[in-house]
C-alpha cells in the first residue's frame, strides 16, 4: 500500500508542478498581450478554467499578481457563454477538453483561449501547451488571437512555435 501512496503522491506533485508552470505562462501571456477592443472598465483580470484542480494551483501561484494594474482573480467556470464571458483568459485542460468540444458557444472575442491537447488550436483555441524534452513549451496562432481582438508581443511569439490554422 505504501508504494501506491508514494507513486500517487509523486504523480499529484508532478501535475501540480506542471499546472504551476502553466499558470506562470498564462500570467506572462496576459502581461505581454493587449486586448484591443475595450470593454467596460475592469476592476480585475479574470483567469478561468473548468478544471478546479488547475484553478487551485493557479490561485496559489498567482496570488497578489497583477496584469495591467488589475489584480488577477481565478475562477472555476462551466463551459457556457455566460460563464466564459467573464474571463480574459480561459484554460482548457486535458481533463476538460470533452466539455469544450461538446459546448455550443458563440464566437468568443476578447478571451485568450489556451489548451494542452494535441489539436487544440484546430479545435478553436489560440495557444497550446505541449511537452518537449521534459519542458513545457507552447505554440500559438497569432491570426486566431487577432481575430479575438488580442495582440501578443512579438517577444513572446518568438519564444513559442507560431502556427497558422
Amino acid at each position: 500500500m505504501l508504494p501506491f501512496l508514494l507513486t500517487t503522491s509523486q504523480s499529484v506533485s508532478a501535475i501540480e508542478t506542471e499546472y504551476a508552470l502553466k499558470a506562470g505562462f498564462l500570467f506572462n501571456f496576459a502581461r505581454y498581450s493587449e486586448w484591443t477592443v475595450t470593454t467596460p472598465a475592469l476592476d480585475k483580470f479574470v483567469l478561468c478554467s473548468p478544471d478546479n484542480s488547475f484553478i487551485e494551483v493557479a490561485s496559489t501561484v498567482l496570488s497578489n499578481r497583477k496584469v495591467n494594474h488589475l489584480p488577477i482573480v481565478t475562477r472555476t467556470v462551466s463551459i457556457t457563454d455566460t460563464d466564459i464571458s467573464q474571463c480574459q483568459v480561459l484554460f482548457i485542460t486535458s481533463d476538460t477538453i470533452n466539455q469544450w468540444l461538446n459546448a455550443s458557444l458563440v464566437p468568443l472575442n476578447n478571451i485568450m483561449i489556451v489548451g494542452e491537447t494535441e489539436d487544440f488550436i484546430a479545435q478553436g483555441g489560440q495557444i497550446r501547451f505541449f511537452l518537449s524534452g521534459g519542458k513545457v513549451r507552447f505554440e500559438v496562432s497569432p491570426k486566431k488571437l487577432t481575430s479575438a481582438n488580442i495582440t501578443m508581443s512579438s517577444k513572446v511569439l518568438r519564444l513559442g512555435r507560431v502556427v497558422e490554422q
